[in-house]
């Protein structure tokens, strides 16, 4: 008799406890899979001497962006509406890409359509080592999992990406992420180079 009931309540609690120990294991990993990683924050500082290998990007308002010659092609093109320079970079091998422009329309995908087609989205300030504010940065995940990615600066200047795998948007991330600014006597000297604005 003790060994039928022992039975049942073994065929009946094993089970159970099985279940209560797989769920707090199933809830972390959905937690972890569906929880939107942000991108790294952007702390800015004044630009430095670039690194061998990298080419460095001269925003027409004074941001300074270090791409990685190794690993990212660089196009540029002189626009009329507004006179400019606008720069496309591309991971090596891939589709996706980052734009380096002024904070206009063409970034309406990422100002306006994305994020209310987004599951998550979240704003950030970006600020120098002082804590100044300088800008905005903008992210959010379609429900494909796809990140965007918009950051404008308060000098007129704007970075920014389309929807993309976590994995390629890690990667233009680093170029973000590289951005600095020209001191006020840097910006004047800039400023006196033929052809710049």
């Amino acid at each position: 008799m003790k060994q039928g009931l022992f039975r049942r309540l073994r065929t009946r609690w094993i089970p159970a406890v099985v279940g209560a120990a797989l769920v707090p294991s199933v809830l972390v990993y959905l937690f972890l899979v569906r929880t939107p990683h942000p991108p790294p924050a952007l702390v800015m500082a004044a630009c430095r001497d670039a690194v061998s290998g990298t080419h460095r990007i001269d925003s027409d308002f004074g941001t300074q962006f270090d791409v990685s010659e190794k690993d990212f092609t660089v196009r540029s093109g002189e626009r009329d509406m507004p006179p400019g320079r606008l720069y496309v970079v591309t991971p090596k091998g891939r589709s996706t890409k980052i734009v380096i422009w002024h904070d206009d329309g063409i970034f309406n995908d990422l100002k306006i359509t994305f994020p209310v087609f987004s599951e998550h989205v979240e704003e950030r300030d970006v600020r120098i080592g002082t804590g100044r504010r300088v800008g905005t940065d903008r992210w959010g995940y379609l429900e494909s999992r796809e990140r965007w990615r918009y950051v404008s600066f308060s000098w007129g200047d704007a970075v920014g990406y389309w929807p993309t795998s976590p994995k390629e948007a890690d990667m233009l991330d680093q170029v973000i992420n590289s951005a600095c600014f020209l001191s006020p006597s840097d910006r004047r000297d800039q400023s006196n180079k033929p052809g710049h604005l």
